[in-house]
């Protein structure tokens, strides 16, 4: 697949994405599907419609597999189709949950559910050879970044923002490799999340919700684990994946340790994550974004280095 294929597939998935997020902000409007100011977590002035995961997931969906039969590439869209399916569950549950607020223990179950369904349909963390251990190894993947991309939705622009340079990393390994469907969906999620930017970056005129966060998670997850050229070690295949995802892992075990240290359940929501921390020390929000993604770049860059090491 060549370049002008995937700059073509980035830009359609970008026109897609901001007419899907405009139209879910007249959508949420209308519906009274807001977020609404609480002067303590949520800081935002006004009441943001908070329908935009739902908007991404749809124009994910739709550019990626149109861009496939576009290719005339219609003997993988089962493939591609197996690939996104648990995205889309997981979008489905992020919805139920921003109108039910399902209590942590159920979600925590669930959001397990979707990384066995993603097993099932063949995306597969295989490190050990011992099938359980790469099932339990799989579905642990899929909870950890779904739930650290919906705890870094914390600040305008920084969840999406993680994919997109994860995703973009992704990519580029996915080409170095000759992984053609990984490097397109690749490529397509970062063209998702640069539409989804120009209604999220501060200040945000829309908000993802947790139906956002957990199909942003899904997908990244998938496409890391999609990463599997034949000429790579597991060991690598390990650390590339942690590299890909520092930032969510490093937000997580961060909140979740101090939480812990201060006797205060972690699912207890807070301005206690490292977007806090720098925006507390005096940087914007937008400038405390830009710092941590400074960082995810600099550990995607090194995740790029390491499997271009790899190549014969």
């Amino acid at each position: 697949m060549n370049a002008l294929t995937l700059v073509l597939v980035f830009i359609g998935a970008t026109l897609v994405s901001m007419a899907a997020v405009a139209a879910s902000i007249r959508v949420a409007r209308r519906w009274e599907f807001l977020d609404h100011p609480d002067d303590t977590r949520k800081t935002q002035a006004h009441p943001v419609p908070k329908l935009g995961g739902v908007a991404v997931a749809g124009a994910f969906a739709v550019s990626s597999l149109f861009a496939l039969l576009a290719l005339g590439e219609s003997g993988v869209l089962l493939s591609a189709s197996w690939l996104l399916l648990p995205a889309l569950a997981a979008a489905l549950l992020g919805y139920v949950d921003d109108l039910r607020n399902i209590q942590p223990v159920v979600r925590l179950i669930l959001q397990a559910g979707v990384g066995a369904l993603a097993w099932n349909l063949g995306t597969r963390a295989e490190v050990t050879g011992v099938m359980w251990v790469d099932l339990v190894l799989t579905v642990l993947w899929f909870m950890v970044v779904i739930n650290g991309i919906n705890l870094l939705d914390n600040s305008d622009g920084l969840a999406a923002a993680t994919v997109l340079v994860s995703a973009a990393g992704a990519g580029v390994i996915a080409v170095l490799f000759s992984q053609e469907l990984i490097s397109l969906l690749a490529v397509a999620l970062v063209g998702v999340c640069v539409g989804y930017l120009r209604f999220n970056w501060f200040p945000a005129r829309v908000y993802m919700g947790d139906s956002g966060a957990y199909f942003l998670g899904t997908m990244l997850a998938t496409l890391i684990i999609g990463l599997r050229p034949a000429t790579v070690a597991p060991w690598v295949g390990v650390v590339l994946a942690l590299l890909l995802a520092a930032l969510p892992i490093l937000d997580t075990t961060y909140v979740v340790l101090k939480r812990l240290r201060a006797g205060i359940h972690p699912f207890t929501a807070g301005r206690d994550h490292l977007a806090h921390v720098l925006q507390d020390r005096g940087r914007t929000v937008a400038g405390s974004v830009l710092t941590l993604q400074a960082g995810l770049f600099v550990t995607t860059a090194v995740a790029i280095g390491l499997a271009a090491a790899q190549l014969p």
